[in-house]
């Protein structure tokens, strides 16, 4: 018998592994540093980091970097997890965010990062 349920991906937007000086900044103030991008698509990214757990209610808005060069400013996000990857002396989190509403420009900007600072697509799960 043929299910009626209809199944969709867990996501909606193809993911891409990041290039290694694809970076993420969570401005927590004026001591606040880039983090490492894990990998990113049009709908959020996720990324890595040391030391204690960031607090998901500061975490409103991101910029995004190569090198030092800023590419996309100031995208609305909502903090979606944060957990640790492996535990060692200084842990090492992942944090994930979802991109909110995005103005055209900024949408064109993502796009054109994902396009330039990516490497291949990560499997569909």
């Amino acid at each position: 018998m043929e299910s009626r349920i209809q199944y969709s991906p867990v996501r909606n937007h193809q993911r891409f592994k990041a290039m290694d000086r694809a970076l993420v900044l969570i401005n927590t103030g004026p001591e606040a540093l880039p983090f490492h991008i894990m990998d990113i698509s049009e709908g959020g990214l996720s990324f890595r980091y040391l030391g204690p757990k960031l607090k998901r209610s500061e975490i409103k808005r991101i910029s995004l970097y190569h090198d030092y060069e800023l590419i996309v400013d100031d995208i609305p996000i909502k903090s979606i997890s944060d957990f640790r990857l492996r535990d060692s002396l200084v842990p090492v989190r992942r944090g994930s965010v979802r991109f909110g509403e995005l103005s055209s420009t900024t949408l064109s900007q993502l796009e054109r990062f994902i396009q330039n600072y990516t490497e291949a697509p990560l499997p569909v799960t």
